[in-house]
């Protein structure tokens, strides 16, 4: 667990994307994809790795993985995260302000899975 981080290891672009629904003049629902900063933002991406790999497959999360970014009182647990040049989107699991400082954010996420 990072607690602090320099500005040289945000090396990963995320967009962070809440869905927003919108209605049509038919009243057809529809979803769109919105980005919450308009742009990628740098973070420090760590995957899981030894023991949290097996801790993770116990509970059946797939690809778990650490985002460490600057704290923004704009990203939520209910967004989805997608990394740079992947398609499929991650989903927060938790989120910690770390020590409480409102300067870093730590986030878990996991690949988003299909609908069973």
């Amino acid at each position: 667990m990072s607690k602090e981080v320099n500005a040289g290891e945000l090396r990963t672009s995320v967009c962070f994307v809440h869905n927003e629904k919108n209605t049509d003049g038919e009243g057809v629902t529809t979803f769109s994809e919105v980005d919450i900063f308009g742009c990628p933002i740098r973070c420090k991406w760590v995957n899981a790795h030894g023991t949290e790999i097996f801790a993770a497959m116990q509970q059946s999360i797939q690809e778990p993985a650490t985002i460490t970014c600057r704290y923004s009182p704009r990203i939520q647990k209910d967004q989805l995260v997608y990394k740079a040049g992947d398609p499929t989107p991650y989903e927060i699991i938790s989120m910690d302000n770390v020590e409480e400082k409102s300067r870093w954010l730590e986030i878990k996420v996991k690949r988003r899975g299909a609908a069973r």
